[in-house]
């Protein structure tokens, strides 16, 4: 998972995968991480559900055995006890090893309840004698006879015996019946030594009873563990899963921010090397210009009562260069002051004010500025913001015939801020509209078709935006919007309301 965002991070960074794309490859890291928690708790789930399966089958095995033996080791105590009694009480007059003896003790034996038959072997499990007897003759296995040369007991449960392999009479593929058989070891009382084997064929029906409720009880019990140990399973490893997704999510938005310290000491080096060189192409334009200016001025003068629009232009041209130059001078060794302060929107207008003054004496119109906001903005913003609206005003100037208004208005708004800049010109050609911010050649005498286009970056920059409001035949607007998070701006009310700064040529 870790790869995932690490890739998807540095595909992001390189430019190579839009907003859809990474919010697809986030939505596959997500599922991918949610089938890999649904897996680990199955696989989780299935190991204790074996585990416990395992040891239910272990101790029900171990549980059936000790319930079988133990008919068996009460046959036996019980094959004692009566052979004991016997000889006490002077009926026995064999030793037991002989086959009546055996059979005297075994018949007295038979006589509990759910008894079948009986079998006698040898000390060498073979068949001896039976009762009753219909009983089929058999064998011992070679490992109960072992275990019976111990002097053990040995039971054996058959859930589903057939009786006619046990019994001559019985009917032949009747129904199947459990069967206990119990073998005991016949000796004398002191002695080691095997005198014979006596094997009961006991009715199984009570020893199935318990099985089965050994099985219900076990089989509860499992299940019961199950529940109880799978929901903590469960609850463990959604905690740890979840902690592990925090992990990754804390580790993928470090590395975004580390990405993006990146990019931005990447564009931090090329802006500085940009801002070098752009300050060094503006301070070898800076003198050149001047004298072309001063050439324009001379030859301009020069034709006296006889203008020249050509000499006009290129007045206006070189005048207009000569501004943006200061301006971007003036940006240029801000910046690299590195200093860090910050002005008011009332400072702002001001410092607009007194550079629009001059433009609109000579333009012969009026600007009026509305400030209807207050708050605060660095200084750095404040240089883009008027690069922005000098353009804007600029170009309303060349707009607008001589005696009528161009109008500023800075207000907030739905949480922005907002400048409009109107004039009173003519409007807008339709066909010109759609391609307004594209740089494209300009209509205006001495225009370079850019300004519009370098003012829309500029805003953007900013986090704002710069659009056509309106275009009309009683003028255009052109409105620039600031989020409200730029600097304190906007955040308080009106701090100068209704303040109007109007210029006019005097006439």
């Amino acid at each position: 998972m870790r790869k995932n965002v690490l890739s998807m991070a540095n595909r992001a960074s390189d430019g190579k995968v839009g907003k859809q794309a990474l919010r697809a490859a986030v939505s596959e890291t997500q599922l991918l991480a949610r089938l890999s928690q649904a897996l680990g708790i199955g696989l989780a789930l299935a190991v204790l559900g074996g585990v416990l399966a395992w040891s239910m089958f272990n101790l029900r095995s171990h549980t059936r055995a000790q319930i079988a033996n133990r008919d068996g080791e009460a046959f036996d105590a019980l094959a004692a006890m009566q052979h004991l009694d016997d000889t006490s009480s002077g009926e026995t007059i064999a030793p037991l090893t002989d086959p009546g003896e055996q059979i005297q003790l075994v018949l007295k034996i038979s006589r509990l309840k759910n008894v079948i038959g009986v079998r006698l072997f040898s000390p060498d499990g073979e068949f001896v004698n039976a009762f009753p007897a219909f009983i089929e003759e058999a064998r011992l296995s070679a490992e109960t006879l072992a275990r019976l040369r111990g002097l053990q007991p040995v039971s054996h449960y058959l859930p589903r015996a057939r009786l006619e392999e046990h019994d001559l009479l019985a009917q032949t593929n009747g129904a199947r019946v459990a069967l206990l058989e119990i073998n005991i070891p016949l000796h004398e009382e002191g002695e080691t030594r095997l005198a014979g084997v006596a094997q009961f064929l006991v009715n199984g029906s009570s020893i199935a009873r318990e099985y089965s409720q050994l099985d219900r009880r076990l089989a509860l019990q499992a299940a019961l563990a199950f529940a109880v140990g799978g929901s903590l399973l469960v609850t463990g490893l959604v905690v740890a899963f979840h902690r592990v997704r925090r992990a990754n999510r804390l580790l993928a938005e470090r590395t975004a921010n580390l990405l993006q310290a990146n990019r931005e000491l990447t564009l931090a080096a090329k802006t500085s090397a940009v801002g070098a060189v752009t300050s060094h192409l503006i301070h070898g334009l800076k003198n050149p210009l001047s004298g072309l200016r001063g050439f324009v001025q001379d030859h301009a003068a020069a034709v006296g009562s006889h203008p020249n629009d050509d000499w006009e232009v290129a007045m206006a041209t070189t005048e207009r260069m000569g501004r943006l130059i200061n301006q971007v001078v003036r940006v240029i060794q801000e910046g690299e002051t590195h200093a860090d302060y910050e002005i008011s929107l009332s400072e702002l207008m001001e410092m607009l004010t007194a550079k629009m003054e001059p433009l609109a004496r000579a333009a012969g119109i009026r600007f009026q500025a509305d400030l209807k906001a207050a708050g605060t903005l660095s200084n750095h913003q404040v240089n883009l913001i008027l690069l922005i609206l000098e353009n804007l005003i600029q170009n309303a100037f060349d707009a607008t015939p001589a005696g009528r208004v161009v109008r500023l208005r800075v207000f907030t708004q739905e949480d922005c801020l907002r400048m409009e800049v109107e004039d009173q010109g003519d409007g807008l050609p339709i066909e010109m509209q759609d391609r307004l911010f594209a740089p494209c050649p300009s209509s205006k005498k001495g225009g370079s078709g850019i300004g519009l286009a370098i003012s829309r970056q500029l805003a953007r920059h900013l986090g704002g935006e710069l659009e056509l409001g309106r275009s009309s035949p009683q003028g255009c607007v052109f409105r620039l919007v600031l989020p409200a998070s730029l600097g304190r701006a906007g955040v308080s009310k009106t701090e100068n309301a209704g303040s109007r700064v109007s210029l006019r040529n005097p006439l």
